[in-house]
């Protein structure tokens, strides 16, 4: 039951009702919203300004006779009217009241099938299987794993996919290195890593391992693969102790194995989207022995781009957009309705190639959208800890999970939105204060419970609605009731905008107007929330925090996030 939505169509139902001119289209901006003042009412339109705009007239022309319509409806207790074009709605108390008693008989209350079973193809954290999960890949590997359960629980059916780039430079680094461990353990030497090496222990770690199992190291090809596996599979032990895990992991060297990137490049060869040229200089490069290569390249400034890029060097090896090619044709073969992309924020140019190519390719009816996310800052002692996977000198997520634990790193990963750079300080976050807002939002499911356990002998249940009681509550209890309301709409624009972070905004606003009330009641003894002397009163509130309660679990599910019952 989303009220807005309801006040919404009904005021457009009337709208086209008294002006069967007007371009369906219109009705798309009118909105139904909470003001921020809740003095101003309790639901906010734009709908005559809208339509006055659209009729050539002035609103205040319209105002009377769309008032007095809207007035014959008995859920308005007063409408009034605010320039340039606002109708400001105050509901009546008995309508507050319905809507809680439909939260507590509606256990998905919130939720609504918006994909209708739609497919979704999301793929994120993909980091490349040279090493173990650092706090650079945190945010995308969260951001990516509430996305997929805020999509599921809203009617889509979500595939969640991991690419891995198993081939080029870097997997070829990788193998250099581990045979570099393996010499030194064999013929005892300490031989140092090269700079371009991975430096980080858990390589040689593996080498350990190849060695004892006696693996013929000497097989290049079987060395490779095997390493790859082991390195992955330790990326999957982190994002499991993550509360994380994919339906696929898709190899870009199968990819090439299939002979895929070849058909694409058929395809696109005889849609003439591919050419020999040379590209322009890059901006910002100083090297003064730069010339222009022929390279093939792939038309992508007709989609959009800035340039025109290349699929294949002018060495003859294929480029990682090559293989990006070759996946996303591969992904939209599988007939997802939309696929979804994690990027880091760096990857922002990296969009139009793609998007053009999946065009280029045919793949016009697949939604294609790319989330980019900000990088963390992690801190300790107030100072940033600088990373690199290849120098050895990073901080792992295995680490920062044992230390913070994975219900404060999920929580905290959604407390900015994705495109906004997040300080990660380990040490605020495991503070026991209200300033730290995950500690605050489990306080109030554990302040709740408390409450609950004080009158378990004398209140049986929490779902016994009388509808009379309800209507003794004052605005204190009806600011909670109205913060309810929100949930729903806070829910469909999570799924439309694809910002969980906006359900981790809510949860906090929510608790805090948990504890608002409870601390009325410590000063004002008519707002004491228990009260042995008006049990009616007492099991109307308590259905009310419960329902609080209720919602808090909802979203603290959607984070995968533990409910904590006392603290």
């Amino acid at each position: 039951m989303n009220i807005y939505i309801e006040i919404k169509n009904l005021i457009i139902n009337l709208v086209k009702e008294k002006y069967k001119s007007l371009d369906p289209k219109v009705f798309i901006s009118i909105n139904c919203e909470q003001p921020k003042n809740l003095s101003f009412g309790d639901v906010s339109s734009n709908v005559l300004m809208v339509v006055s705009k659209k009729l050539g007239l002035k609103s205040e022309e319209l105002k009377k006779d769309m008032m007095y319509e809207l007035e014959k409806n008995s859920i308005f207790k007063e409408i009034t009217f605010v320039k340039p074009g606002f109708l400001n709605f105050k509901l009546n108390k008995s309508y507050w009241c319905n809507f809680l008693n439909h939260i507590v008989k509606e256990p998905k209350f919130g939720y609504k099938n918006i994909g209708k079973g739609k497919k979704i193809n999301l793929e994120f954290v993909s980091a490349n299987p040279t090493g173990p999960l650092h706090v650079g890949h945190l945010r995308g590997a969260v951001f990516g794993d509430v996305l997929a359960r805020l999509l599921e629980r809203n009617g889509f059916k979500v595939t969640r996919e991991y690419y891995v780039n198993d081939l080029g430079n870097q997997i070829n680094i990788l193998l250099e290195t581990i045979k570099h461990h393996i010499n030194n353990l064999l013929n005892n030497t300490n031989n140092n890593l090269t700079a371009e090496m991975y430096q980080g222990d858990y390589l040689k770690v593996i080498a350990k391992t190849l060695i004892k199992n006696k693996i013929d190291y000497k097989d290049e090809s079987l060395l490779k693969d095997l390493v790859t596996k082991k390195v992955l599979d330790m990326i999957k032990d982190d994002l499991s102790n993550l509360g994380i895990s994919f339906d696929l992991y898709s190899s870009e060297k199968v990819i090439h194995d299939k002979g895929l990137l070849d058909k694409v490049l058929d395809i696109l060869n005889n849609k003439k989207f591919l050419y020999n040229g040379t590209l322009d200089k890059p901006k910002g490069v100083e090297n003064l022995n730069w010339e222009a290569k022929e390279q093939l390249l792939f038309k992508s400034k007709i989609f959009g781009d800035t340039n025109d890029r290349a699929v294949k060097k002018n060495d003859g090896t294929w480029t990682y957009f090559a293989s990006d090619i070759a996946y996303h044709h591969d992904k939209a073969l599988r007939g997802f309705n939309e696929i979804i992309n994690i990027w880091g924020a760096d990857h922002a140019g990296y969009i139009k190639r793609v998007e053009g190519a999946l065009k280029a390719l045919g793949h016009t009816e697949t939604k294609f959208t790319v989330k980019l996310c900000q990088i963390v800052n992690l801190l300790e002692n107030n100072k940033s800890v600088k990373m690199s996977k290849r120098s050895g000198n990073f901080i792992s997520l295995k680490d920062i999970t044992n230390k913070v634990g994975k219900d404060v790193i999920r929580f905290f990963m959604l407390i900015r939105k994705n495109d906004a750079q997040i300080d990660f300080d380990m040490k605020k976050c495991l503070e026991e204060t209200k300033e730290n807002p995950i500690f605050y939002i489990q306080y109030a499911l554990a302040r709740i419970n408390s409450l609950n356990e004080m009158v378990k002998d004398k209140v049986k249940s929490f779902d016994v609605f009388n509808e009379e009681i309800f209507k003794r509550f004052g605005e204190e209890e009806l600011v909670i009731i109205k913060n309810l309301s929100l949930w729903p709409k806070v829910i469909e624009s999570s799924v439309i905008n694809k910002e969980p972070h906006r359900v981790v905004y809510y949860l906090i606003e929510l608790a805090s107007v948990m504890h608002n009330f409870w601390s009325m009641g410590k000063v004002n003894k008519d707002l004491k929330i228990i009260n042995v002397n008006d049990l009616g009163l007492t099991h109307a509130r308590l259905i009310l925090l419960n329902s609080v309660s209720t919602v808090i679990r909802a979203g603290l599910d959607i984070i995968s996030i533990k409910p904590m019952e006392k603290m």
